[in-house]
């Protein structure tokens, strides 16, 4: 009766959205340091892109950015809307 209610594209997709999280974790970890060892150094070059990389990031518009993390929720939203009434679509 259990093996019955078992959906394999199910258990699927969610193998694969737990395998490809965690690689990302652990690509953004390695990235990060590798970062941080090229920007730790005393080397003039390493202190004027230091520099530079710290002008950037203060050079980011707070006003622009929270436009951007507000229309990536609207799309999120409605990306969950959509999948939500896929349902009654699909029986």
């Amino acid at each position: 009766m259990m093996l019955a209610d078992f959906d394999l594209f199910f258990f699927w997709r969610r193998v694969l959205v737990i395998a490809c999280t965690i690689y990302a974790i652990i690509r953004l970890a390695q990235t990060a340091r590798t970062w941080y060892g090229r920007l730790s150094g005393r080397g003039r070059h390493v202190t004027i892109a230091r520099q530079y990389l710290l002008i950037q990031l203060l050079r980011i518009s707070p006003r622009r950015f929270i436009w951007e993390l507000f229309d990536l929720a609207v799309l999120a939203a409605l990306a969950g809307v959509l999948i939500y009434l896929h349902r009654f679509v699909v029986a």
